[in-house]
Order: C-alpha cells, then structure tokens, then sequence
C-alpha cells in the first residue's frame, strides 16, 4: 500500500527511502509553520495589536536581511550538511526557549504596553520560514540527481502543500487538547514538530552525500556578482526593483489585514481559529492555482500576465475596500464593516495565494538569461536579501506614515492601489527587458557553439575524427583501421598526422601503413618528422618507409614494366600495378586502369579505384559512380569521388536522377555534395529538398546543415511548408503512440511498435532543427536545441523562451507545443486546430493505417511490426493493404505481410500468393508455411522472419542504440544459417576476410591448439576483434551442438558503417577489445524450434 502511494507520487524502485525522509519533513514543516504562524499572529494581535505593526515589519526585514546575509555567508564556508542541522537546531532551541520563556514572564494585554516575547516570536516568523526552506529544498536538490528533481518536485512540493493545509485545518481541533491552555501553547506544537525535523535532516545527511556539490565547487571558478553590480546592470536594477514593489505591497496588505482582524476578532478563541482556517484555505488556494491555472497563465498568455494578475486583481479589492470602507465604515465594529472586512480579507488570501502559486514562479523564470554560473548567485541575492531590504523599507515606511496622526486604515489603501499600480508598470518594463536580455544571451552564446552549428564533415568521419582524438590508444588504432575501410585516400592525410603522436603502437601503425600503401607524395613529410623520433624502434621503422618509398618513386614507368603487374597473375602485383598507376602521366596507359577497375578481385578493384580518385580523369567519372551500391566498393568509390571535388557534380548529379537508380546511390550522392560543399552544391542539393524518399530527404537536411545552408525569401517559405508537414508527422506518431494499448502486460510487440514511432519522432525533431536552422540563425536553433536536449525544466522553459523570441507568429503556435516539456495529451490539445486527430476506430484500425500511411512519412520498419502485430488481434482481417505488400519490392514488408496474412486466413495466403512468381512463392513457402516434415539435412530450414531478425539483432546491448530502421539494413545484407553439432565455423589460420557471427541458438567453442579458451552461445558474437585486421585467425571455432547464427559480411558492415553513424559507434565500441558488452533484453529463442513459435 504504501508502496503504491509512492508510485502514485512519481517514485521509482531505489527511491523509495528518499521520498519517505523528504515527506516525513515537509509534514512536520507543515505543523511547524501552522501552529507557529497561528500563534505568533494570534499572540501579536491580542498584546500588541495595531499599534506596533509597523514596527514588528521593519524589525522582520532587518533581522531576515541579517538571517540572509549570514546564511549566504555560511553557505560558503562551511559544508552543506552542519549547515542543514545547524540550522534546524538554532530554530528548535530558539522555539523551545521562547516557549519556557512564557513559562516565567507575564504577556499581558494591549493596556499593559509592550511584550517582548510576543513581538520577539511575531518578527521572528518571516526569517525562520525562509531559512526552513531554504534548507528542505537544499536537501531536496542534493538527494536527487537533475532528471529525479524534474519528476518528483511537484510531487514533494504537493505533499508539503496537503501537510500544511492539513495542519492549519487541525489547529481548531489541537486547541482543545488538554495541555494546550492558551495560544503560546501552540508553541509546543512547533517545538516538537521541530525536533522530529532535525532528526530526520540529521538522518539525511547521515545517509546521503549532501556534500558532493560542496566539494566539486571548489574545483571550478564562479564569477562573483555583488549587490553594486546588481544595481549597475538595467536588467538586474529592474528585477530588484520589481521584487521590492512586490514585497512592499504585500507587507502593506499584511499590515491591513492584521489591523482589520483586530477589529473584527477581539476574543482570542475566535481569533485562533478564523487564523487557521483562513491560513488553511490561502494554501488551497495556492494549491488549486498552481494546479490548473498556473500553467493555463504561463502557456497560453505569457510571463508578462502572470506578473500582472496579481496587482491587478488585488487592486479591485482594494477599490471595493475603498468604497465600503468610506460608505459603511472602517473604524469600528458593526453589522457594516462586514463588506470593508471581506474586501480586505479577499485582497490578503488572493495576494497570498497568487504571489506563491503564480508569480514566484513566473519571477523565476527571469533568472534564465543568466549564465549558470551565476544565476543561482543572483538570484539568491535578490529574492533573498533584496526581498529581505524591501521587508525592511516598507516597515520603516510604515513607522513614518503611522507617525503622521491624520493617518488611518484606509490611507494604506490608497498606498496599496499605488504600489500595486507600479507592480504592474515594472512588470511591463521587466519583460521589455527580458525579451532584450534573451536577444543578448542568443548574441553572448553564439561564439561558444560556432563550430557546433554547422558540420562541414561527413558524419561517419566526424565520428572517426572524435575516436582519433581518444586517449585510448587502441580506439586510435581501430580508428585508423577504419579509416582505411571508409576513405582511404584521405587516410595518408590522417597517418601523417599521427607521427607526432605520444603512443609508440600508433606511431609505428601509421610507419607501417604509409609503407604499405606506397604514400610516395609523403616521402619530404616522412623524412622530417623521422628527424624528431626519438624512439629508437620507431625510428628503425621510420627509415624503411623511407627506402620502401625511395624505391617506389624512383620505379621505371613504361609500358613493360605496367604490363608486367597489371596483368600478372598473381593479385599482389596486380595491386602493386594500380598503385605505380597514380604516377600515371601518359593516356596511353588509362586502358590498363579501366582492366583493374574490372577486375574480379576487390583488392586489385580498391586500388584501382584509389589511384582513379587519386589522377581526377573525367573519363572515369562513370565508372567510378556505377560502383557506389556494391558494398565491397561503395566506401572506396567515394573517397575517390571526394577527392575529386566539385568537377564531379555534374556526373553525379545525373547519376542521381538516372532511371532505377539505387537508393543507397542517391544517398551517397548526396552525401557527396554536402562533404565538398560549396555554392553549386548547396544549389543541386535545395532542387532535392522534396525528393519522395525519407531516408534521402533526411541524408539531404544533414547535408545542407554540414554546409551551413540559408534559405532565401522564396525557399524559406517552401521550407515552412515542409516543417508543417513534419510537425504534422510528429502529432500523427504521438497520437499513435496514445492509441497503442500499455494494459500490464504488454504484448512485446507494442513495445517495439511503441520504439519504433519513438524513433520516428527522433528523427523527425533532427530534420525540424535542421530546418529550422535554415530559416533562422543556425546558432540561435542550436542553443534551443542543446537547452531543450538537457531535459531540466529550467533549460527546457528557457529554450522555449528563446524560440518566442525570434521564430515568425505563423509557426510558432504548431512549434512550440511540440517542444515543450506537456503531456502528450496537453501537445495534441494545443495542436488541435492545426492537425486534427485522426480518429482509430478500433487498434487493428490504427494498425491498419500504420500500413497504408505513406512511406515518406514513416518507416519500413514501423510498417512490418504493425504487419506481424496485426495477425494476433482477433478482429483483424485480412485486408487489401496486405494484399498489396505481397507484391512489394521490399522483401521486409511482402515477408511481414504474407506471414500476418498466413497466420489470419491460410486459405487466403495460398490463393493470394499463388500470383506472385514460383520462385518467389516457394522462398515465402520456406519461410512462413511449416512443412509436413523436414529433413535433417535441410540446412536453411525454419528460417527467421525479416522483422524477427530485427527484433532479435536489436535485443542485443551492442546495437540496441541504433534504430530499428537502420537494424533492417544490417538484417537485408545478413544470411541465416544452421550447422550440425561438430562443424568447423573457422579453422585456425583461416583468413579474416570471413563474416561476423551472430549466434541464435546453440554453443561455439573457440579452440587454440586443441584446447577451448571461450565458449560461446545466444546472442554472443563471433569475429569482431579481427574486423578490422588483414591478419589470419588465430583460433577454431567448432559448434558443440547443432547452432544456428546469422553472417554478416565485412564489406556489407563497411558499407553500412557510412550510410549510417551510429552503426558505425556501435561498432567502435564493439570491436575496442577494453568495452565488452553483454546482451539485454529477453528475446525467446524458441522461434527456431520447429513447432513453436513465439511471433504468432
């Protein structure tokens, strides 16, 4: 139960002790506060009373300004934790002695002149409220992690807020309790509730590392910011200014509403509840604001009203006080002054409830603007001491105006109206101001991101150049290795630069590799860095690059000596041949090259594509592109093609619109404009901008972001339309993602569908920055989307204050509810009447409409989960939309929507599948349909669904981080195969150029010299640390039981490597033998046995 009440509150597992000690001290906060506010008001005004008002306020403000000052001061000083304590021990002590103190001294009445113990615990209120809070939300801030903070805030702040409500609505109840005699004895009440306090902080900071952001300031410098530089600065003066008229105006409604009370509850038993109860019903009110009107305020009119509801609302009351007060009386008690009491009553709860639940907050989110690291400083110094200061001014302003002996109650009305009036008119100022301070931040940050907004570098190299920069030198190395897999023209550049490198290995792989490569052109560089080697082993190794190099150039070029390698039987000196024919100087030879750039074996083909890219002949554009969707020549055709730079668009550009062409082609054509870059570039690529093909369109946004692209006039309004559409897109997905049924348990299928529109969405808000930063200044969208990606509610608001200030009124209203930090509820709400729900009649309907929804608005991916869910729903039929995917060229999609159909209607799926072609009939058969009886010697048999191969590849820790989309490119190129107990997957000495091995099902044993070193099973993978060499395997791999696995080719892992990046960091990763993953996630791995299966 109490468990359940946690979950209710936003708490997770590991959570849970953490939340009981926070609300366990906000209870007794609540108690506290009661019980004290109630007595020392109630206490006030029976000894006391009007007279000495002004005087307890300018004394509240002079000992909070104290209490503050010393607090900041402590805060520096010494460690959070004997602050925290501290600071609940001087207030039990200081309530526990004021409530002996009642014991010995006569408090009196208001005919015996001044009491010290009732003004002493009536001034001393304010401060010891603040200091209470001050260190609960301390606490709170430090047991909790920033993305904790986020979730359970409202939780805890909401909790605080029942306990104090329950408290005040008790004290009518407490009063009658035998030990409870008079109204100081309330103080009982609070001395207790303050022990339990400061035994529960002392229990926290036992427990928990209060101290750890203590210890990691002093490592950093904090510009400082004093009280002079406040005042000099506009946008500060103005915030202080603001929060004293604020405060002023409250104190001054404060000092009304006690004087009012007086006259109305002279009896102290009366007095001591209406206390309760009207303090009780301020915190509902408060409550119940911050609830549902807070955020309705904020969203829909902006900072500026929430700052002015409150004066102006106040001022109303005021002027019905002003008017009942000079028609019925103000002075003394009679059926009358009822109308002059309410007013002023309804002004002090809505004041109250309206500054705590509304403008605090909205004044918060001022100090945004400011730079992190002194934002807290600033903001502490003015809600803090300034509020403080102002406390203390309108007290002293009180002692002066009361001294004036024409002075009544009502005047302070009239003072109250003219305050609240100049709250209002700050508040105009404030956010004139705001609005220009946000503009300077967006200026200030612009420098500090420059080299963030535009990426002038292919994304897969961007991601190998970080891995270069590792201290790690063996991501360094593997690094390097890919290099010469992803652009191996480029890679003498890269080597050269790692001569000068600290690690030994890495200076004598780059040696090695120039050697081998033949990087002749480097020999002068070579030379000279040699002289600087100080390292006797790399040294040895620096001289014979030399010689091999010296050797190199100086070879005889003619037609013997060509003909002699490029025609050689063996594929090492066909491979040397390629590489002499970079010196090529004569066109009679170009016909040996085009050979080699036919040849059969990749290694002499990469060569000759090498030294193509390397002479830059116009009559070897073609081929050249004709080899950008063969996987094991794509990456070498297109550093070759980088390498020629823009004399290649022309080509390029035609071979993009060519008849047929593959996919894979277009998106490395347009890969390549974004890599050279350049005016003509940026022309070819906006021509593609509405391509019918997301995966393009989407290579095309990173292309024209890596070259900085801004739109004109006329392109700006293309591209709104475009953001349109995709904000569409995005609503579409969530209300999907709504209609999805998340009943415990959930069937694993929705989980990933739930993923896969997850990712959808993912992708869609990159292309949203990426537009976004074409019609706007690219810095300004990149600062909106670093705040909005550190997830924080005040980095999120603020990112959202940013775009109000400089995207257009025409976008804004669909933009901004999709990025904001709402419910998916509140987002399709707001984007009611600009995207219209579509309305699912039934979750088969919303599958349904997954499948017809066009491909360039979602993925292939999303399609075949809601396929393969389809088949499990009772209602569902077999439909036309399935029907038509049998004949889809997209082997995913016909796999997944024969299979949904065999699994509804088998009669269907024969008679449908019947025209379609044998071949392809009789694969789908293999795959989909169980056999009467297998033979054990049928290798291929019960092979795994396309969509099944996904979801097992994407059960695995190395690539659960890519997405599902781009797993289907990994799973098109992977084959499934099964093997007896006792087959030999490698043998010792074998060559490397062998796939990678994914087990399904089954046991390896890796054997060196007969004995097993590792033993391997499901979902382990086989071959990743020999990936990136050219060596021999060093080991056997034998199945030790019949096994199935998946291969995946080298060159197709290549291919995919830089189609898609974060292949590429899952296999850095992978393959860096100091990070070994283990697999996540459980994926049944009864699909392979032969009468079970788990997808149906």
């Amino acid at each position: 139960m109490l468990k359940k009440f946690l979950r209710f509150l936003g708490a997770v597992d590991g959570e849970d002790r953490q939340m009981w000690f926070l609300l366990g001290v906000g209870a007794f906060m609540g108690f506290f506060l009661a019980s004290y506010q109630v007595g020392s008001e109630s206490l006030f005004i029976q000894t006391l009373g009007e007279k000495y008002l002004a005087e307890s306020f300018f004394v509240t403000g002079a000992l909070g300004l104290l209490s503050s000052v010393v607090y900041v001061y402590l805060q520096k000083k010494i460690r959070f934790s004997r602050l925290v304590i501290g600071n609940a021990a001087v207030i039990t002590l200081f309530v526990s002695g004021l409530r002996l103190a009642f014991e010995f001294v006569e408090i009196g009445d208001k005919e015996s002149g001044f009491a010290l113990l009732p003004f002493l615990l009536f001034v001393m209120m304010g401060p010891m409220t603040s200091l209470l809070l001050l260190g609960f939300w301390g606490l709170f801030g430090r047991i909790f992690d920033t993305r904790q903070t986020k979730r359970l805030i409202g939780s805890v702040d909401t909790g605080q807020l029942v306990a104090t409500i329950v408290a005040f609505f008790s004290i009518p109840l407490l009063i009658e309790l035998p030990f409870v005699d008079d109204t100081y004895d309330l103080l009982l009440i609070s001395a207790v509730s303050m022990i339990i306090i400061l035994w529960l902080t002392v229990l926290i900071c036992k427990n928990y590392n209060v101290d750890l952001i203590d210890s990691l300031k002093k490592d950093q410098k904090v510009e400082d910011t004093g009280y002079l530089g406040i005042f000099k600065n506009n946008y500060t003066r103005l915030l202080s200014v603001f929060i004293i008229c604020s405060m002023g105006v409250a104190i001054f409604v404060e000092y009304s509403f006690l004087a009012t009370i007086e006259i109305y509850h002279p009896e102290e038993d009366k007095l001591n509840r209406f206390l309760s109860f009207f303090n009780g019903t301020v915190i509902i009110m408060s409550f119940i604001i911050q609830t549902f009107i807070n955020d309705i305020i904020l969203n829909k009119f902006g900072l500026k009203v929430a700052l002015m509801t409150m004066p102006i609302i106040l001022i109303l009351f005021m002027i019905g006080g002003l008017v009942s007060g000079h028609f019925f009386g103000y002075e003394i008690l009679n059926e009358d002054f009822l109308f002059f009491f309410m007013f002023i009553i309804s002004g002090k709860a809505f004041t109250a409830s309206l500054r705590d639940a509304l403008e605090s907050p909205a004044f918060k989110l001022f100090f945004l603007p400011f730079n992190l690291t002194v934002r807290f400083d600033i903001q502490n110094k003015v809600e803090g001491v300034i509020g403080q200061v102002a406390t203390f001014l309108a007290g002293g302003l009180q002692i002066l105006i009361a001294s004036l002996v024409f002075v009544k109650l009502i005047h302070f009305i009239y003072l109250i109206i003219v305050i609240a009036l100049g709250v209002i008119y700050f508040s105009v100022k404030l956010y004139n101001q705001y609005q220009i301070k946000l503009k300077e931040t967006l200026i200030s940050q612009r420098d500090l991101i420059a080299d963030k907004g535009k990426i002038n570098e292919f994304s897969a190299l961007r991601v190998l150049n970080n891995e270069l920069e590792s201290e790690n030198e063996i991501r360094v190395l593997n690094a390097l290795r890919l290099y010469e897999q992803l652009d191996p023209i480029r890679l003498t550049r890269v080597l050269l630069d790692q001569l000068s490198s600290s690690s030994v290995k890495v200076k004598s792989y780059a040696y090695s590799k120039l050697s081998e490569i033949k990087a002749y052109e480097t020999l002068e560089i070579i030379k000279q860095e040699s002289k600087k080697e100080q390292n006797e082993s790399v040294l040895i190794l620096a001289r014979k690059t030399i010689a091999v190099l010296q050797k190199f150039q100086a070879y005889e070029l003619n037609d013997e000596s060509i003909r002699r390698f490029t025609r050689s039987t063996r594929q090492q000196d066909r491979v040397y041949g390629a590489r002499l024919l970079v010196r090529l100087e004569e066109d009679k030879h170009l016909p040996y090259l085009v050979e080699l750039l036919r040849d059969i074996n990749p290694e002499v083909r990469i060569a000759a594509l090498i030294a193509v890219g390397k002479l830059q002949r116009p009559e070897m554009y073609t081929l050249i592109l004709d080899h950008l969707n063969i996987p094991s020549y794509s990456n070498t055709a297109m550093s070759a093609l980088m390498y020629m730079g823009d004399r290649i668009f022309h080509a390029a550009d035609a071979a993009f619109f060519k008849t047929g062409q593959h996919t894979a082609t277009m998106v490395r054509v347009v890969q390549l404009f974004g890599i050279i870059g350049g005016k003509q570039a940026k022309e070819l690529l906006w021509k593609k901008i509405e391509f019918p093909d997301k995966q393009v369109v989407s290579e095309l946004l990173k292309s024209l972001n890596a070259l900085g692209f801004e739109s004109k006039d006329f392109q700006s309004a293309r591209i709104k339309l475009i953001i349109e559409n995709l904000l569409g897109d995005i609503a579409w997905n969530i209300k999907a993602i709504q209609d999805i049924p998340q009943v415990d348990p959930i069937n694993p299928l929705d989980v990933e569908l739930l993923k896969a529109l997850k990712e959808e969405n993912i992708v869609n808000l990159n292309n949203l920055f990426i537009l976004l930063g074409m019609i706007y200044d690219i810095h300004n969208v990149q600062l909106v989307k670093e705040n909005l990606s550190h997830g924080s509610m005040d980095s999120v608001t603020f990112a959202i204050e940013m775009l109000d200030v400089f995207v257009e009124d025409e976008i804004k209203p669909m933009l901004l509810p999709v990025l904001d930090d709402i419910t998916d509820k509140e987002r399709l709400d707001l984007l009611l009447n600009f995207f219209p729900p579509e309305h699912f009649e039934s979750y088969s309907d919303l599958l349904t409409q997954i499948v017809n929804r066009d491909f360039n608005r979602i993925t292939r991916y999303t399609k075949s989960l809601a396929m393969d869910r389809l088949h499990q729903l009772p209602e569902a039929r077999v439909s036309n939309s399935l029907i038509a995917n049998l004949f889809n060229p997209d082997v995913l999609l016909l796999q997944s929507a024969a299979n949904s159909i065999y699994k509804m209607e088998p009669e269907a799926y024969q008679v449908h599948t019947n025209r379609i072609k044998p071949y392809s009939k009789l694969r789908l058969d293999e795959i989909i349909v169980p056999p009467v009886f297998a033979y054990k010697e049928e290798e291929n048999y019960r092979k795994m669904l396309l969509v099944e191969r996904v979801r097992f590849i994407k059960s695995l820790s190395s690539f659960a981080s890519i997405p599902g989309d781009s797993i289907t490119r990994m799973v098109d190129a992977m084959n499934q195969r099964k093997v007896d107990k006792g087959s030999v997957l490698i043998y010792e000495g074998d060559s490397v150029d062998l796939p990678l091995f994914v087990i399904i099902k089954g046991k390896v044993d890796l054997m060196r010299s007969g004995a097993v070193f590792k033993s391997l099973g499901p979902k382990d993978i086989m071959g990743e640390e020999v990936i990136l060499f050219t060596e021999k395997y060093t080991y056997q791999a034998v199945a030790k039981e019949e096994t199935s696995f998946f291969i995946l080719p080298k060159e197709e892992i290549f291919d995919l490597m830089t189609l898609h990046s974060e292949i590429l960091r899952a296999f850095l990763d992978l393959i860096d033998t100091s990070i070994k993953s283990e697999s996540i996630d459980p994926f049944d791995l009864s699909i392979l046995d032969d009468n079970v299966s788990v997808f149906n």
